[in-house]
């Protein structure tokens, strides 16, 4: 048999690798489990990985086997820097899959026919003999090379804000116009295509994120994504819309440019024959506006993953964290992502780490009766709640409060967005009501409002 021939490890991608595990793990080098984990380290199994066609590597070799056992990464790793392979690999295994670069995996052994423990490098960390990398710290029609907005820009994807950008010469994108080059996140699967000085977001693979509907189709210059990947809008500013979310498109038959706002402020809705009047709410708001309230679930890990939501993810967390399974779920969830690690978002819903407030009615006659409950934003229809009860009790006790498990998958995404929207936009969005005791009127009249909504 043939000796493995590795191809070496491309500097710029070695870099990119290096300061990826830095960001999402650790500070490289860094002990963890008695290994110190190096950037020589890293390099080394990146390239006994991708040495395999398949790019995919068995974790261990076979103690007793019939003939001769195919090598797993132990055994490479102790022949090229002569360290404990049983030792080192589940160390640096983990690093590889938190940090994003691979992931855990199964093969099957070729002799004993048996499945194998392996790990697989992620599609932009493989490399041939030809590739060749592109430092990410300038693109070429972007002005000044060494300009600070664009390295960050391209050190951090303002989609996913966890990847890193890399610049991708020699394809090219289905039903994309042709391009000397593009830019792809090495998480979320973002892609951007250059538009003269600018880039357009064209493409991304992880549609959870909720920047994706905001800014999907939209070309920006590269500073404007660079503010957007620090969390803020063009100069420094925040988004307009923290939720990713546009003021709905009024249905048929509904004004267009806005509604009607008469002097008292109230918003004039044609329904019908009729003519609905809805009346700003009052709202005092309470507090300071939070975020990170996830980090507050008191539930252990092994306790919330028995929810149904969660099935898909259990695969994930037994063979990455299962040693997190009986801490507290919020602490689990904040330590992934101040380490960079982007799994916490698998657990959240859409609008699952936004910022939120609280807020309650002020005391009004109105906020005992029946009613429907209208969110504006720029005197446009955001989203519309049928009230059976009270109008007090939605606003006060559903969308005026959000807990730390409503932020799970198994939560309320509708509220989470709403209370974000309004604790964030206090001068552009409001909540208006329209009472009524008629149980089947507020029905017709909330789907006809919210048949234009996005979800």
């Amino acid at each position: 048999m043939s000796a493995t021939q590795y191809f070496p490890l491309p500097p710029e991608l070695f870099a990119l690798a290096g300061e990826t595990v830095s960001r999402r793990v650790s500070r490289l080098p860094f002990l963890r489990n008695g290994v110190m984990v190096t950037g020589e380290l890293l390099g080394v199994a990146m390239e006994c990985i991708n040495a395999e066609f398949s790019k995919t590597l068995a974790i261990r070799t076979p103690a007793v086997a019939a003939q001769k056992p195919e090598d797993g990464l132990d055994r490479c790793i102790e022949e090229r820097l002569r360290m404990p392979g049983k030792t080192v690999v589940p160390v640096i295994v983990d690093v590889l899959c938190s940090a994003g670069i691979a992931e855990t995996t199964e093969l099957m052994d070729r002799f004993s026919h048996r499945p194998r423990k392996a790990v697989r490098l992620l599609p932009p960390w493989t490399w041939h003999a030809a590739s060749a990398l592109t430092p990410s710290g300038g693109l070429p029609g972007s002005g000044n090379d060494g300009e600070p907005s664009l390295l960050s820009w391209m050190s951090m994807c303002p989609v996913c804000r966890t990847g890193i950008l890399n610049r991708i010469i020699g394809k090219q994108l289905f039903g994309i116009p042709r391009t000397d080059f593009y830019i792809e996140c090495t998480y979320c699967g973002a892609k951007f295509i250059p538009v003269g000085t600018q880039f357009r977001l064209v493409s991304i693979a992880t549609v959870r994120d909720p920047l994706w509907r905001k800014h999907l189709d939209h070309t920006f210059p590269a500073e404007t994504w660079s503010a957007l990947a620090r969390g803020t809008g063009p100069g420094g500013k925040p988004p307009r819309h923290p939720t990713g979310k546009k003021p709905a498109t009024l249905s048929p038959g509904l004004p267009n440019g806005g509604l009607t706002q008469l002097k008292d402020g109230s918003l004039v809705v044609p329904y019908g024959e009729k003519t609905l009047y809805f009346k700003p709410a009052k709202l005092i708001f309470y507090g300071r506006v939070r975020e990170d309230l996830f980090a507050r679930i008191q539930k252990p890990l092994q306790e919330v993953i028995k929810n149904p939501a969660f099935s898909h993810l259990l695969s994930s967390i037994n063979a990455r964290y299962s040693r997190y399974l009986p801490m507290k779920a919020g602490l689990f969830l904040y330590q992934l992502k101040e380490r960079g690690d982007p799994f916490y978002r698998e657990f959240l819903n859409i609008y699952g780490d936004e910022k939120y407030g609280a807020f309650r009615l002020e005391d009004s006659s109105e906020g005992d009766k029946k009613g429907v409950v209208m969110v504006v934003v720029d005197r446009g229809i955001y989203h519309v709640v049928n009230c059976p009860d009270t109008i007090r009790g939605i606003i006060n006790d559903s969308l005026g409060r959000i807990s730390p498990e409503d932020c799970l998958l198994s939560g309320d995404s509708t509220r989470c967005r709403i209370n974000a929207l309004l604790c964030n936009n206090k001068k552009d969005a409001g909540i208006y009501i329209h009472t009524s005791g008629n149980g089947e009127e507020r029905i017709r009249i909330t789907e006809l409002l919210n048949v234009s909504i996005p979800i």
